[in-house]
């Protein structure tokens, strides 16, 4: 696992560029109004979401290789994986918006709008994509891709709402050298009030069993 500043210092801009598409595809943030302040109008990449998923794809997961399970960083080549469905995606007209043809090259997912960036993901997750054209791990393997958008979708639901953007400056360290820095601004646009001492699991309901000859009934 990488100290905080050695990792950042070692993702590639162009990786983190696209993760920061893919957020705020996912959640955007929201029109600031007079009902809502700026903080509570923030997007997931306003909470740096893109670089919660970076660590997650290069430290929490694990691909079985011949015999084994290896720990392989994961982000470069999903970051690949979604520039190349944006090009499938441009490649056959399929785009409803023009592409902004200056970010085009450094990365063409980031360069499509976040409608179109959706259905990149909807196009991938279906299968509709040549996979010899997709980078390794996910070449000629539409099972591990799907998987892939998915845990994408699902991951960066989870580390938004969770109080990982709470452990700013500490938040790209081992999970064991992460501190609280403040309250999560998640869990106040969801008003979650936070954990709280003494909550109880609900251990079930009582139920009342009557026994009458052979047979039982519950009330």
């Amino acid at each position: 696992m990488h100290p905080s500043a050695i990792y950042a210092a070692t993702v590639d801009s162009h990786t983190l560029a696209t993760f920061r598409a893919l957020v705020e595809a996912i959640i955007p943030d929201s029109p600031v109004s007079a009902t809502y302040s700026v903080e509570l109008s923030a997007g997931a990449a306003d909470l740096c979401i893109h670089e919660y998923m970076i660590w997650e794809l290069d430290h929490s997961l694990s691909l079985v290789l011949g015999f084994g399970l290896r720990d392989i960083p994961l982000s470069c080549s999903t970051a690949g994986l979604l520039n190349a469905g944006a090009v499938h995606l441009a490649a056959s007209g399929q785009l409803q918006y023009p592409p902004n043809h200056l970010l085009w090259e450094s990365g063409p997912f980031s360069a499509i709008s976040t409608a179109d960036r959706i259905r990149v993901l909807a196009m991938l997750e279906q299968g509709n994509i040549d996979p010899g054209v997709l980078p390794p791990p996910y070449r000629n393997d539409l099972g591990f891709t799907r998987y892939m958008i998915d845990f994408l979708n699902r991951q960066t639901m989870f580390g938004n709402y969770s109080e990982w953007s709470a452990y700013g400056t500490t938040r790209l360290r081992t999970p064991t050298e992460r501190r609280l820095e403040y309250f999560p601004v998640s869990w106040k646009q969801a008003e979650y009030p936070g954990v709280v001492p003494g909550y109880r699991a609900l251990l079930g309901y009582m139920l009342t069993i009557e026994r009458k000859g052979g047979e039982s009934t519950i009330e």
